[in-house]
């Protein structure tokens, strides 16, 4: 297993990535995000490991020949709803799982480095979700990267 810390994107907010290759071939990653913050934090999850899907290239995917292509889905978005918002408390964490094999293709054996980041659309402090695409206050999160030898 591979563990991967990365500086503080927001002073509230860290990320955690881990990816853990699995008998079957599977690689399983595990994302943990935490507020950090004396605020909760409201985070429009598109895109996002915290989707709960591969809606997006979150992860960045090399073998030794070349980058992985992403084979996930995209989505076409209208206005968010309340529900696309993530809720993060004060002082709490959340964590996401999903197996990169359902994105990429990947191959059985051999180095594989992965480089998990992403945009939050929109990340609230105050106020609840959701708010006009006009007052979207984005944030990059850099999760770090990991280096699997299979």
């Amino acid at each position: 297993m591979a563990l991967a810390v990365t500086p503080l994107q927001h002073a509230e907010l860290s990320c955690q990535f881990k990816a853990t290759p699995k008998p079957d071939g599977q690689v399983l990653l595990q994302f943990k995000l935490s507020n950090n913050g004396k605020r909760d934090l409201h985070l429009l999850r598109w895109g996002s490991p915290f989707e709960g899907a591969w809606f997006g290239p979150f992860v960045q995917a090399s073998t030794p020949q070349g980058e992985l292509t992403f084979q996930g889905a995209m989505r076409k978005r209208g206005d968010p709803s309340a529900q696309d918002y993530l809720h993060l408390p004060a002082g709490e964490s959340l964590s996401a799982e999903l197996t990169l094999n359902d994105a990429f293709a990947v191959p059985p054996n051999g180095t594989l480095r992965l480089k998990a980041r992403w945009h939050w659309h929109d990340m609230m402090l105050r106020g609840a979700p959701p708010r006009p695409r006009a007052q979207h206050r984005g944030l990059d999160q850099d999760c770090g990267e990991v280096t699997l030898d299979r």
